[in-house]
């Protein structure tokens, strides 16, 4: 599925599910807003929880949930493009810093497929899950489209992704705090390249200079990470 080969219509089922995702989501976004950003109150991880346990304990088949699901991801896909407008802002501030810019862009994104190949590789699973892993730091729809190519699982690397993004989300604050890094680029450099999409939308969230460098990062480490990681798939 792209927005190329667009799935079948939703139907009446698939809209139900489109809306019960779009409302559970402004219901957490409110109550985010409510609690002052809590990271903890991060809506995509609570609405992501609050939807699998509706699919597990109603023993729903996850393709009737796909059904709305196939075409949020398609909108998620198309939403990537607003992501350009910070990064226009900001062009002035990116363009001075481009050299560290790139240098820690590259060396955030080996590390990130490093460390999962590492991990899986201690913990000798199958191909199937490694390559799956290795995609745990690119955005949504590249590692839907990465993780089939390169023999992975694409429903559990989108379950990877979610979980790896959360997770940057709710530790990267604690971080930038215990390590005094107060450089909003470099902030949003760390959101973009470890935390991909969501890390994105919380840099975005707290100043467009920060979302400006949280994007940029964010789509070249998944365009570098697309074009690298089949080979090293190919001779691990």
């Amino acid at each position: 599925m792209s927005i190329i080969n667009l799935p079948d219509l939703p139907g009446l089922e698939g809209a139900l599910w489109i809306a019960l995702t779009l409302a559970l989501y402004a219901l957490f976004s409110r109550l985010r807003a409510a609690l002052g950003g809590n990271g903890l109150a991060q809506p995509l991880l609570w609405v992501s929880a609050i939807l699998i346990a509706v699919l597990v304990l109603g023993d729903i088949e996850l393709a009737r949930y796909d059904r709305g699901g196939d075409w949020l991801l398609v909108l998620l896909a198309l939403s990537t493009v607003s992501i350009g407008v910070p990064i226009y802002d900001n062009f002035p501030i990116i363009r001075q810093a481009a050299g560290a810019f790139l240098l820690a862009m590259a060396i955030g994104s080996v590390s990130a497929v490093a460390v999962a190949l590492a991990m899986a590789h201690l913990m000798q699973l199958d191909a199937a899950i490694f390559a799956t892993l290795s995609t745990k730091s690119i955005t949504s729809p590249l590692a839907f489209g990465v993780t089939s190519e390169i023999g992975g699982l694409p429903a559990l690397a989108m379950g990877v992704v979610i979980i790896t993004g959360n997770f940057g989300v709710l530790v990267g604050p604690k971080l930038f705090a215990l390590t005094k890094l107060h450089d909003e680029r470099a902030q949003g450099l760390a959101y973009g390249v470890a935390a991909h999409g969501i890390g994105t939308a919380e840099a975005i969230r707290k100043s467009s200079l920060m979302g400006s460098f949280a994007g940029l990062s964010m789509g070249l480490n998944g365009v570098l990470t697309s074009i690298i990681l089949p080979y090293v798939i190919s001779v691990s």
